[in-house]
């Protein structure tokens, strides 16, 4: 049970360990500042969380449940989260950083915020896991890898443009970076919510917050280099 156990949490964390190797050693950011990226990712997980438990569940029932299931996955879950989100990117260290360089530490806060948000579904799902044998607890993991871990940490770099623009002197704010992340983030559990085929939908939002990312990120670099 106990390496089931620590075999679960690693494999949690295996994003986080993997992009701190590489950020650190392609991106060639401190080490230092990597470690505070995960820190304050873990931090940013929690506001969120307390305001999201006390909201009524009520608030979102009633003749429209479609519509009524969309406006909370874009207040409870794409507003909420993405403003802490860049709230505690803020922090982060932007001096003699090129915008390439924050995007990967924006990147890292993300990847820090979705593993440590997997560990606790992982211990929330723990009991049930047992009684399947682990095979439910395995397969939740790892397709948190190749969805909900995508989407955190995309639109974490999202908030990272964002908050960049709002710090550098070549450019306005870009607040449509956040407004993407928040919209995109919200439409993806909107559609990972659903039981039938609606489901496959979050797919495309995915692939939409990939390449509006690197989108608003050549935009910006553009903008900052005179292009």
């Amino acid at each position: 049970m106990f390496v089931k156990f620590a075999v679960s949490i690693l494999v949690c964390f295996l994003p986080l360990i993997l992009g701190f190797f590489l950020f650190m050693g392609k991106a060639k950011i401190k080490p230092l500042h990597l470690l505070l990226a995960i820190l304050l990712g873990l931090i940013a997980i929690f506001p969120g969380s307390i305001i999201q438990y006390f909201i009524p569940e009520r608030w979102f029932l009633g003749k429209y449940p479609i519509l009524l299931s969309l406006l909370k996955s874009l207040l409870v879950y794409g507003l909420l989260e993405e403003i802490f989100k860049a709230v505690f990117i803020a922090p982060l260290p932007k001096k003699d950083y090129s915008l390439l360089k924050f995007l990967c530490l924006s990147f890292m806060f993300g990847l820090s915020f979705c593993c440590f948000e997997s560990v606790v579904y992982f211990l929330d799902n723990l009991q049930l896991a047992i009684n399947r044998d682990a095979q439910f607890l395995y397969s939740l993991i790892f397709s948190r890898l190749f969805t909900s871990d995508i989407i955190h940490t995309v639109c974490a770099g999202l908030c990272g443009l964002f908050i960049y623009s709002c710090f550098c002197k070549e450019t306005r704010a870009k607040v449509s970076c956040l407004i993407y992340a928040i919209v995109l983030h919200g439409l993806y559990d909107f559609f990972i919510g659903f039981r039938n085929g609606l489901k496959w939908f979050f797919i495309p939002v995915l692939f939409l917050a990939i390449l509006e990312c690197r989108i608003k990120y050549t935009g910006l670099k553009s903008e900052i280099d005179g292009e």
